[in-house]
């Protein structure tokens, strides 16, 4: 039942529920009050608000008559609260395993395992052990937030709560907020993904919370994110660090929901594209070692060819030179000089979770070139540019703009 779970779970292929999931329809979300923490209805009645459809409190576990958890088949994400419950009926723990199957946005606050029944483990639903008590049940003392699309309009997060101890966090478990007491820390928060599975796990959940605007809309937005919603207000997020199998003072790049870019302005291209979250910077920050940065996701691009957009053909001179970057509304475009040319590149998002390159060519007469390689786990289709096979021809001379759109391909399950 166990592998079952898991291959549900952690499987590749989305479901069409999964797909449909990019629809900017209402949010349907069920609540689901595993642990009876009262009162609930502050967090569904702004969830209601925040999401534009009713937020559904089921109790499977209420004294006067518990719930049923079918409500399940009809949302497209839900909180389960430490969970649905150790007693819930066979038929109950069914609709749990199908919910999280299809692909469905899952968030957990304060998972224990005394609230998951046998056939759903919650540990690996969560990708971390429940412990004892963080710091002797002491509460926060600080409490950072990492850059995540979760996390927006959230300017502040205060408890004063004690907080379980979660332990082993998974390898593709990404950290989002983090608690300290003394010179201790704890993960407050983390995401996972796996294909089009996203899950998000909050350590945080009380009365006082449920109440607390922006926890609210914490919550929200990791329903929408895990729903694969685009998150309100969310902005494209950069850092120049050192990446993986990039030169020194590449920048890592995330848009808002999707996906994940190595920009090398030293290469002179995108080096690669993962379907995940932001790099995670921390133990950079911590050690102060020069070890690359940290992401979580699968690679579906890659380029390795030396400045594949030149002046005149692939063979001729690189005259590639770097000139920064600036926020045009918020979102990064980088320059570039190019024979004597102004380049200018932005990203946006594709359909199906790739990526859109759009570039801004000034006024010039040596014409331009970019090598397009081979990709296994992705399709390159180009707009106002001319094809030869894997090159492409940017000729006009009074400037203009062209696309490089990056598809990528869709998974199989064998």
């Amino acid at each position: 039942m166990v592998c079952v779970w898991l291959a549900l779970l952690l499987g590749a292929n989305p479901s069409a529920r999964a797909a449909a999931a990019v629809l900017t329809a209402p949010l349907r979300v069920v609540v689901v009050d595993g642990a009876g923490i009262a009162p609930t209805g502050p967090l569904a009645e702004a969830l209601t608000r925040i999401l534009g459809a009713p937020a559904r409190v089921v109790r499977p576990n209420h004294p006067a008559g518990g719930d049923s958890l079918s409500a399940l088949r009809e949302a497209a994400a839900a909180v389960f609260i430490q969970g649905p419950g150790a007693n819930a009926a066979a038929a109950d723990v069914g609709v749990v395993r199908e919910f999280i199957g299809s692909g469905a946005g899952v968030v957990v606050l304060a998972a224990t395992s005394a609230a998951w029944p046998q056939g759903l483990p919650v540990t690996e639903l969560i990708g971390a052990v429940p412990g004892g008590p963080f710091a002797a049940g002491a509460p926060m003392a600080g409490i950072d937030l990492y850059p995540h699309p979760i996390l927006t309009g959230v300017t502040r997060l205060e408890t004063k709560q004690s907080v379980t101890r979660y332990d082993k966090l998974a390898d593709d478990a990404q950290m989002i907020i983090e608690g300290t007491v003394g010179e201790t820390t704890t993960p407050l928060a983390w995401v996972r993904q796996r294909g089009q599975r996203r899950l998000a796990h909050f350590a945080l959940a009380d009365a006082a919370l449920f109440a607390d605007p922006f926890y609210q809309q914490m919550i929200a937005n990791a329903l929408r994110w895990s729903a694969r919603r685009p998150v309100p207000g969310a902005r494209t997020v950069v850092q120049r660090t050192f990446m993986p199998d990039a030169y020194p003072g590449a920048f890592a790049i995330t848009l808002p929901n999707g996906p994940s870019l190595c920009l090398d302005p030293v290469r002179g291209g995108v080096s690669y594209v993962w379907a995940g979250d932001f790099v995670d910077l921390r133990p950079r920050w911590l050690t102060k070692e020069g070890k690359p940065a940290r992401f979580f996701g699968d690679v579906f691009y890659r380029e390795k060819e030396w400045q594949p957009l030149r002046a005149g053909g692939p063979s001729g001179k690189a005259e590639f030179q770097f000139r920064g970057y600036t926020l045009r509304d918020g979102e990064p475009e980088f320059h570039y000089e190019i024979g004597g040319r102004d380049v200018y590149e932005s990203f946006a998002a594709a359909p199906g979770g790739g990526l859109l390159r759009r570039f801004r060519v000034g006024a010039g007469g040596t014409p331009l070139s970019i090598q397009l390689e081979p990709q296994a786990g992705a399709e390159v289709a180009t707009r106002g540019l001319e094809r030869d096979g894997p090159l492409a021809y940017f000729a006009n001379a009074a400037g203009g703009e062209f696309t490089i759109e990056i598809r990528r391909k869709a998974l199989v399950t064998p």
